[in-house]
């Protein structure tokens, strides 16, 4: 019976928590310019972005991240969280070719190319919503500890253990995509 009231009460006293997330997009263009297919090619592996795991250049790319705030408060003599902000940041970065007007094969095959790849990236801008999300949802289901010095490091801890999950999520969806590769990122030639 106690730890069933316990339970009712931590979960109300949890519910009581005023938590948001805030997510902040960007998509940011890099300039490439050829007359051809394998031209563009070689301009996005010169001028792409580096990808944050492998180092390499790549047509495009997605960085989020995800940071939090919280204010606690002692409440029956346990220290209990009563504010979170959970706030991603999430950047795109992609090619503009100014050469895509018309409807030459070059520029067909082009659309194609840059189709995949916003979708491709797509997916990685929705794991860095649901990793905010997560990390919101997990810290709020912390309860209470005896000491604030204990829930700061127990919130911290989960937070962090979202992040560790949805990078390992955003890392094999890349893997099993060949980055993207699978899904036509690639030019047909």
């Amino acid at each position: 019976q106690t730890s069933c009231l316990c339970m009712a009460l931590c979960g109300m006293a949890r519910a009581d928590v005023l938590a948001r997330v805030q997510v902040e997009e960007h998509v940011e263009y890099y300039p490439i310019q050829g007359r051809d297919l394998r031209e563009l090619a070689v301009q996005m592996q010169l001028r792409g972005p580096a990808h944050s795991a492998t180092g390499r250049r790549t047509a495009g790319t997605t960085h989020w991240s995800v940071t939090w705030s919280h204010r606690l408060s002692m409440r029956d003599g346990q220290c209990a969280l009563e504010n979170l902000n959970v706030d991603a940041v999430i950047r795109v970065t992609l090619p503009r070719w100014d050469g895509d007007r018309g409807s030459r094969p070059i520029v067909r095959e082009w659309r194609r190319f840059l189709a995949s790849l916003e979708l491709h990236e797509a997916t990685h801008v929705r794991h860095g919503r649901e990793a905010a999300s997560a990390i919101r949802d997990a810290m709020v289901a912390v309860p209470p500890q005896a000491t604030c010095a204990l829930l700061t490091r127990e919130l911290a801890r989960t937070a962090r253990g979202q992040l560790r999950r949805y990078t390992r999520l955003t890392r094999r969806y890349d893997a099993l995509t060949d980055y993207g590769a699978a899904q036509g990122v690639r030019f047909e030639f």
